[in-house]
């Protein structure tokens, strides 16, 4: 076989090449100021949750499904909740508060009855929530600002 010269033209071009398809993409945010049911199509979105009594409800769960809740203003007057759609699909995982540093007051979704994270009195803006589904559980994370600033409920 004979050798194949390559150009520093091309080599540039394949360099830039890997390097553009190597960037992370902007995720995708959205404000929610209403009520609202999610979709498929809104997995990997970034969720801001305005004050005041704004209620999400999650689709039906499919393996890889994810989504992430962010405060984005302390509470005011009502809780913000994300629930799971329909029965039998139940969160599992734990939110700890991060004020004091010890993770005092852990809050833990148990995976066999709990369907409704709450984003209680206690919630600052930059309180958060994640989720990934394995398409039974809701597997959560996350971190709050006080001790029961996100708690689960069945």
């Amino acid at each position: 076989m004979g050798t194949k010269r390559v150009g520093w033209a091309r080599i540039k071009s394949l360099i830039n090449e890997n390097t553009n398809g190597l960037r992370m993409p902007n995720q995708a945010v959205e404000t929610v100021t209403a009520a609202k049911t999610l979709v498929a199509g809104d997995s990997g979105k970034t969720f801001l949750i305005n004050q005041n009594g704004i209620n999400v409800t999650l689709p039906t769960p499919t393996a890889g499904m994810n989504f992430k809740f962010v405060m984005a203003q302390d509470y005011a007057t009502a809780p913000c909740t994300v629930t799971a759609a329909g029965t039998g699909y139940f969160m599992a995982g734990n939110v700890t508060p991060v004020v004091d540093g010890t993770g005092t007051g852990t809050q833990h979704a148990n995976g066999s009855s709990h369907e409704v994270a709450t984003f209680a009195a206690a919630s600052l803006a930059g309180d958060w929530l994640s989720m990934v589904s394995n398409g039974t559980l809701w597997f959560v994370q996350g971190a709050c600002s006080g001790s029961a600033a996100i708690a689960f409920s069945d």
